[in-house]
């Protein structure tokens, strides 16, 4: 890994969570606001989506640094993030339904 990476690398991670960070506050406060106005169950699942977004946010994060890593040929920190990536979804896949 050469000491000092590109400064692309980093925008592109914070331009991820930002992606995230914004459109779930949006989606979320869409359905606040249908919510005033439009009766039923609509405004709870437009929530619903801002927060599986928000979860998704730090999920998607880790598949763009593992995939970002691996093409400066860093190795380690590839298969490292690759490693949480999968944790992260065996995590999902076997932790749902579990109270």
């Amino acid at each position: 890994m050469s000491q000092l990476r590109e400064p692309a690398f980093d925008r592109l991670v914070a331009l991820v969570l930002r992606v995230g960070a914004f459109g779930c506050f949006f989606i979320m406060l869409a359905g606040l606001l249908i919510g005033l106005f439009v009766p039923g169950p609509l405004p709870a699942e437009i929530e619903r989506a801002g927060v599986l977004l928000m979860l998704a946010t730090p999920v998607v994060r880790v598949a763009v640094a593992g995939v970002l890593f691996l093409r400066e040929k860093d190795w380690n920190y590839g298969a490292i993030s690759l490693g949480v990536l999968a944790i992260l979804l065996l995590g999902a896949v076997f932790g749902v339904g579990e109270h």
